[in-house]
């Protein structure tokens, strides 16, 4: 491609991906995907181009739309790449070249658009979708800015070594020869760091489930339940199963572990990492979305899970440094609803709980009202559960020392964050139910 090719190629790669967030549909990387499978004349370099303006206008979008604002411009793919552009002092002298593939020549608006980040606002400054404002400035204050900085970068490549399989330093020293591991011991004895992306599907340690692609904040979570040998666990919201299979390692392939979820294709892939990771006692159920089929799942295990993980559907706000697409595709309605939802999903997972048992409510959301809030309504509704301190659950194989302070929220429950801590945005509350209740 020629760099005026890349350009126009950015620009309908972005207007893809614009309607999909107006639609709620595909995510960025699946269309990213898309878009170059058609397009197998582009190389690696082009690729890399026009695939590196894409996100980096997604890191930013909140800015770029409000350059176009202030020109009088429409927040279109064209605009938003175009006021990137500028941002980044390139020249503008591609566009309406006699290059056949070049995009058309600017208008005098677009000429004239300015480049004056002083006077846009905070919150466009700072890549804030308005929906999230309240509550990401409830969540940080002063920090506010450091906070967003760190959900702007680019997420590191978190990796985990599986206890389930012999893993010698010898393997991960060769292994690191290749991807320039960061040894991260603050929080875990198992968790590992890439300096760089590289694709893993070829590598043996991989391949051979010795492991596994999963943030610090997740490694963290999982081991935090506490599975222990012998017990019945659920783990209502199982996705792909990554924590499924962390906690099938803590319990050493003894007792039972329930994996729920309503993507049979989630599921179909946890079963291939769970053969690949050599964890044999998950057994993976899809849960219907009709109520009686639902509840005729779940009735066999009423009251008798030793632990209950809660892992709810929700912004994603945690992961916008891998998912910069996510923070533009929800307005404050469908907010409302998730927290509605997780409250709801919350409660219907607790029924497993037996007597003494453990729930444990989880998000990859830094959101007030998606975290504290969903779990201060549970705990105002149901009695019969006590909040526990999550530090009370930092004594499980594979935690390294004592629970850092700067995890703890409210008292009892953590939240993990980008700017803090290197790791996802995640959040964690701890319920026990009452004995005899």
């Amino acid at each position: 491609m020629t760099p005026a090719a890349r350009i126009a190629a950015a620009i309908e790669l972005l207007d893809e991906i614009e309607k999909a967030m107006v639609s709620r549909g595909a995510p960025a990387d699946a269309i990213v995907a898309s878009f170059f499978r058609a397009r197998r004349y582009a190389g690696s370099g082009d690729r890399r181009a026009v695939t590196g303006l894409v996100y980096g206008i997604l890191r930013c979008r909140a800015l770029l739309v409000h350059m176009a604002g202030a020109a009088g411009l429409e927040p279109t793919a064209r605009a938003l790449v175009i006021a990137a552009l500028k941002l980044d002092g390139e020249a503008l002298d591609m566009f309406g070249t006699e290059d056949r593939f070049a995009p058309a020549a600017l208008t005098p608006a677009e000429e004239g658009m300015s480049v004056d980040v002083g006077s846009a606002p905070e919150d466009a400054r700072l890549n804030i979708p308005d929906w999230a404002a309240a509550g990401l400035h409830a969540r940080f204050g002063d920090a506010l800015a450091p906070a967003m900085t760190a959900l702007a970068e680019t997420a590191p490549l978190d990796l985990r070594i599986n206890p389930l399989k012999r893993v010698s330093e010898k393997i991960i020293n060769n292994f690191n020869n290749d991807f320039e591991l960061i040894d991260l011991k603050e929080y875990t004895e198992i968790s590992i760091r890439s300096a760089h992306h590289r694709m893993l599907t070829n590598e043996a340690l991989y391949r051979d489930g010795q492991i596994e692609v999963q943030d610090v904040a997740a490694q963290v979570a999982s081991l935090l339940v506490g599975a222990r040998p012998g017990e019945q666990v659920v783990d209502f919201c199982a996705g792909a199963g990554g924590k499924s299979l962390l906690m099938a390692a803590t319990m050493e392939n003894h007792g039972q572990i329930h994996a729920f979820d309503i993507s049979g294709k989630r599921l179909d892939a946890l079963k291939e990492r769970a053969k690949r990771a050599g964890a044999h006692n998950i057994q993976v159920k899809r849960l219907p979305f009709e109520d009686d089929e639902r509840s005729a799942l779940q009735r066999p295990l009423l009251g008798r899970m030793d632990r209950v993980v809660v892992d709810a559907p929700c912004s994603g706000s945690g992961t916008w440094r891998r998912n910069p697409d996510q923070r533009w595709r929800l307005d404050d309605a469908a907010l409302a609803e998730q927290a509605a939802l997780q409250g709801s999903i919350l409660k219907e997972a607790s029924a497993l709980v037996k007597p003494g048992g453990l729930l444990v409510y989880m998000t990859c959301s830094l959101l007030p009202a998606e975290n504290e809030a969903v779990a201060d309504a549970f705990a105002a509704d149901n009695p019969d559960f006590v909040r526990r301190d999550f530090r009370d659950f930092w004594t499980g194989p594979w935690l390294k020392g004592e629970a850092p302070a700067s995890l703890a929220l409210n008292g009892t429950d953590l939240q993990l964050a980008p700017h803090t801590h290197a790791t996802d945005g995640f959040f964690i509350a701890f319920f026990e139910r009452k004995p005899g209740a």
